[in-house]
């Protein structure tokens, strides 16, 4: 029986003959699976395509065993914010990185075009927050270094196809499991005594491609959800401000004596920090020194002199008086 091969199976397969690396070979290979016919002429090179996948997982698997770190276990953090973007296979965090930040990400349609880490900055009004697209999260294999990332970051974005209808559910219950077996916990908030085994990580849940799924989302078990569509535009600013809020974190604004407030560049510190956490934020020695802060917006009246202890809200304006 003839392969009838087609034109995309071919291309992916031309990249894997040209790839100088594992991970060039590995993405090329996952297309070719994707992209072949499916009927009994090919059945033979899926079985090759599948023996060659499997084997190169395996060396990567062993290359961490023997000590060869892949240095993917740490991003420096930037911004006002870290971010994962995790989920299953082909969901589109990929898409939803470009569409948010500046980033350049390998977009395809294809499972496992992600096998690095790829950071992004999604601009959300006067701050910026680091967006990061991880590799998918699969009972079969997920590099190590991925669950690293996940524990490290502050909040995530738990990325699902609308499309897969009945299967979203199944498929959010297994990323529930195989991050609990890794003691990670997906919270809507964090608790306020935590059990210090587990780490919690406050979780937004993204439905994707709603604009083909003709529905509306299912419910995410117990977290926040959100429907968007990477490839119109859908929901994108209600997912930034949902980032945003989800951090947990107010923007403070700075101001000299006599002068109008610096509203460019605002410090983000955590809900609930005092005006002594705002002058530790412009400069630590201005702590000892410090004899008074006036706040524009949350005081009763603009100008107010308050306590070290008075908590801010987000938009505050401080003048800080030292001795």
């Amino acid at each position: 029986m003839p392969a009838n091969l087609t034109p995309e199976f071919l291309k992916a397969r031309a990249r894997f003959r040209t790839a100088k690396d594992s991970a060039g070979k590995l993405a090329a290979l996952e297309e070719m699976l994707v992209t072949i016919p499916k009927h009994k002429g090919t059945d033979k090179m899926q079985a090759d395509i599948k023996r060659r996948i499997a084997k190169l997982r395996e060396s990567a698997s062993a290359s961490k065993r023997a000590g060869k770190g892949s240095g993917y276990d740490h991003v420096p953090r930037e911004g006002a914010g870290q971010v994962a973007l995790i989920g299953p296979p082909n969901t589109g965090k990929s898409s939803l990185l470009a569409v948010l930040t500046n980033a350049r990400a390998d977009v395809a349609d294809y499972p496992f075009s992600t096998l690095v880490p790829i950071p992004g900055m999604m601009a959300f009004e006067d701050i910026s927050i680091q967006l990061l697209d991880l590799p998918p999260i699969t009972p079969d294999y997920t590099e190590p270094w991925v669950y690293s990332l996940v524990r490290a970051c502050d909040l995530a974005l738990a990325v699902f196809d609308a499309t897969d209808g009945d299967l979203i559910a199944e498929e959010l219950e297994e990323l529930l499991g195989l991050l609990k077996e890794r003691s990670i916990r997906l919270v809507a908030e964090r608790s306020a005594t935590p059990d210090e085994r587990v780490r919690e990580i406050p979780t937004r849940v993204v439905w994707n491609k709603v604009d083909a799924s003709g529905g509306a989302a299912v419910p995410a078990g117990g977290l926040p959800s959100l429907a968007v569509s990477a490839a119109t535009g859908l929901g994108t600013d209600a997912l930034r401000r949902a980032v945003f809020e989800g951090l947990q974190i107010v923007r403070v604004y700075t101001k000299l004596p006599g002068k109008k407030p610096d509203m460019d560049e605002p410090y983000t510190l955590a809900v609930g920090s005092t005006a002594v956490d705002a002058v530790r934020a412009v400069h630590r020695e201005f702590v000892e020194r410090l004899k008074y802060v006036r706040v524009w917006g949350s005081g009763r009246f603009d100008g107010q002199q308050v306590p070290a202890e008075h908590v801010l809200v987000d938009g505050d304006v401080i003048e800080i008086h030292l001795r």
